[in-house]
């Protein structure tokens, strides 16, 4: 409505980009000055301003931040109860086809106990256990049974006191208590097993844990149970007080902030309604970046139209109105087509196989397309009702000044630098990229879900408990599921799997569990390694238990390896699948994007190019900061795949920002002439956008989750060498080579009347 309205229905071609706030004085004012006498032509087709103040469709303004106050009313309550929606079992995310989700239908749908999950409550005195303790253990697993979400616990004491085999460790200072957990969603599993821990009073000098596949995934949801709060607040605060130093004013500051946080009530509402109403499966991960991703774009889209309404004030400051219609029809273009790159890139994420990834694609989608309606309706119509009166101090203080000041010096010597030798700047660029890409030597996959907290977790403790008392996968055994097709399974089928499974290294044990299948066709067998689980080494154990059960079976007889480690183990065969795919198919889409945008094809291809060589040296700086710097074990296989989307679309962001303008003085100027100028014109708003997105990115470092952090860490740093680096340096110089060349297959030569600069001047 608010678009409309302050366009008068008039809408400029796409190529118009934004003529941003100018920090760089005298010289980039005279520029801008230059370039409104060129672009006479096309003001003449706009409508007429309107005559006076009193004109101003002020009703129909307020109309707009109504129905948004009205909106953000009503789906505000949703907001809060996304959270309940979610979902972090990673099993519940994987492909179909994976042989760890087919084990979890096959106990669900055929066996009687379904597909159960055990919490092993871990007791441990140095020295041993007495008998009282023994006696106290043993009536805490009678008091569990009662706990709902759970079935009968197995002691590791009988009623005499006498050890059961497995369940004590040799020296009898620690004891584990099987209790399955039945409780299936993440919530329910959470409440679960928060009442085995208040059910739980060891006696004095006892220490209890609760680990297990319960017990790590009960911790991992509690992680996440307050992250949108802790990280709506820290972003907020942190992009209020970005704003507050880019604008030097609480008005202008808080505008921003109530356009995207409007727009997230928003999303957030259609995400939580699609979650509970159509069968969305959607996780915390994916929320988290649905709020960072809109107040990092949202932020900068807002910023970017603030800055154009501000010069377009600068050429008349007695008309407002006129200059925000202005403001509004000239910079709608590169804005959409900015949020269009990200929407499209995100779809790419249809195609992949892992759920968690792939939720991210709807996700994201909305909150983009929520950020820019806010944009282009809330934005202006709270930019028109609170007056011009802040932007035109700045302006007018600036119109004061005697020179153009120390930052514009600043992008003036930037300026020359590059354009005086344009081949040592891509040179020295493109060398400081490669050595930040060696870092990738130091990349390991981590799939541990012990390693994924940086927090202490009674369910981290345990397990280590475990691990120096017993084989190392005992928190976490497998599952292998035996099934014969033509009949009842045998005890010799079963033994036969079982023989094929310790011929694998590192196992530890196996063994026949009683529960048949209600078909009685199959069975079950528990095996657990001698090595961590969840370390590569565990991983390739896993691996190893499959290809031995792939072949030596009786004829009719197959068996299926699950479990936890089983769904770590198809959860990275997933992620690397989706990142061989979603590479080459987000690169297209944006090349598509681009070359709409530009009408070029050499353009968008090194453009695309720049992003991707600033990609990878910022993931290989993080690696070495992760392995050698913080001691960190590795990356989870996830983390490059969402690093590489967020760090192409935003990247590619401010490219556009920088080659719209170009293209638009290439209209009266060569390109190289229009590259310089979109330069300086363009230099201190998208520094400042960038700045905003990168501490947007850098707030998941405060997030106990490692994953999270490292994304955090990687995005914020590959934003700030976009900004810095290639948007400043790489992209202008290799432009600034290319000169017409750049807009190929177009047919187009320099206006006659344009002279190039001297870059030494």
């Amino acid at each position: 409505m608010a678009l409309g309205l302050l366009s008068g229905g008039t809408v400029e071609a796409p190529s118009r980009g934004p003529r941003l706030d100018p920090e760089c004085g005298d010289a980039v004012r005279s520029e801008a000055k230059a370039g409104r006498q060129r672009s006479g032509p096309d003001r003449k087709t706009a409508p007429p301003a309107p005559p006076a103040s009193g004109a101003r469709p002020r009703l129909l303004l307020w109309l707009v931040v109504v129905a948004w106050l009205l909106l953000a009313g009503l789906l505000s309550p949703f907001q809060g109860k996304l959270q309940s929606v979610t979902s972090n079992n990673a099993a519940a995310f994987l492909p179909d086809s994976a042989p760890s989700a087919e084990v979890s239908r096959f106990l669900k749908d055929r066996f009687p106990d379904g597909d159960t999950r055990p919490a092993l409550v871990v007791q441990r005195r140095p020295g041993g256990l007495p008998p009282a303790d023994r006696d106290a253990v043993v009536a805490e697993a009678a008091r569990l049974r009662t706990v709902p979400g759970t079935q009968a616990p197995v002691a590791p004491f009988t009623a005499g006191g006498r050890p059961v085999p497995g369940l004590v460790s040799a020296d009898g200072s620690v004891a584990v208590t099987v209790v399955p957990v039945t409780a299936t969603g993440g919530k329910k599993v959470r409440e679960t097993v928060d009442a085995l821990r208040d059910a739980l009073h060891p006696p004095s000098g006892v220490t209890t844990d609760v680990t297990g596949p319960a017990g790590i995934s009960a911790d991992a949801i509690a992680v996440f149970s307050d992250v949108d709060f802790r990280l709506l607040a820290a972003t907020a605060v942190l992009v209020l007080v970005l704003l507050l130093i880019v604008y030097r004013s609480p008005l202008l500051a808080f505008v921003p902030l109530v356009v995207v946080s409007f727009a997230y009530v928003l999303a957030a509402g259609i995400v939580y309604a699609l979650a509970a109403h159509a069968g969305l499966l959607v996780n915390s991960q994916a929320t988290s970046l649905m709020l960072i991703l809109m107040f990092g774009a949202g932020t900068d889209y807002c910023l970017l139209m603030t800055a154009r309404y501000q010069e377009e004030l600068a050429a008349d400051p007695s008309a407002a109105w006129p200059a925000l219609r202005r403001a509004v029809r000239r910079v709608w273009p590169t804005v959409f087509f900015s949020g269009l790159t990200v929407m499209a890139s995100l779809s790419a994420l249809f195609a992949a196989d892992l759920g968690s990834t792939r939720v991210l694609g709807p996700v994201g989608i909305i909150g983009t397309a929520s950020v820019l309606l806010s944009t282009f309706t809330l934005m202006p119509a709270l930019l028109a009702l609170i007056g011009p009166r802040a932007l035109l101090r700045r302006v007018r203080a600036r119109q004061g000044a005697a020179g153009p000041g120390a930052i514009g010096r600043a992008w003036e010597r930037t300026a020359r630098a590059v354009f005086r030798r344009p081949w040592w700047a891509t040179a020295a660029t493109l060398l400081f990229f490669a050595a930040g890409a060696t870092g990738l030597t130091r990349s390991v996959d981590d799939m541990s879900l012990l390693h994924a907290f940086r927090e202490p977790t009674s369910s981290a403790a345990g397990y280590r408990t475990l691990s120096d008392a017993f084989p190392a996968g005992t928190a976490a055994p497998l599952t292998v599921v035996v099934e014969r097709a033509d009949g009842p399974l045998s005890d010799a089928d079963l033994a036969g799997a079982a023989a094929r499974v310790r011929s694998v290294p590192d196992i530890a044990s196996v063994a026949p569990q009683r529960v048949r299948s209600e078909d009685g066709r199959a069975g079950r067998l528990q095996a657990v390694l001698d090595t961590d689980p969840y370390d590569a080494k565990g991983l390739d154990r896993v691996a190893d238990v499959r290809h031995a059960l792939s072949s030596g079976l009786p004829s009719g007889v197959r068996a299926v390896v699950g479990g936890d480690p089983a769904v770590q183990l198809d959860t990275k065969h997933a992620a690397d699948r989706d990142l061989r795919i979603l590479v080459p198919l987000v690169l297209a889409i944006i090349m598509l994007v681009l070359v709409a945008l530009l009408r070029a094809v050499v353009a968008p291809l090194y453009l695309i190019a720049t992003v991707v060589v600033s990609f990878f040296g910022a993931l290989g700086i993080s690696m070495f900061v992760f392995r050698d710097l913080l001691g960190q074990h590795g990356v989870n296989p996830v983390m490059p795949t969402f690093a590489f989307l967020f760090l192409v679309a935003l990247g590619v962001d401010y490219n556009i920002f920088l080659m719209a303008r170009v293209r638009e003085d290439a209209r009266a100027h060569d390109t190289r002439t229009a590259v310089r100028t979109a330069l300086l014109s363009t230099g201190s708003v998208i520094t400042s956008a960038g700045l905003v997105l990168a501490g947007t990115f850098s707030i998941l470092m405060i997030l106990p989750l490692v994953m999270l952090f490292q994304l955090g860490f990687t995005v914020a740093l590959g934003v700030l060498l976009d900004t810095v680096l290639v948007r400043v340096v790489l992209v202008p110089a290799v432009t600034y080579l290319l000169g017409e060349k750049a807009w190929w297959p177009a047919r187009r030569t320099a206006p006659a009347a344009a002279a190039v600069p001297d870059p030494a001047d």
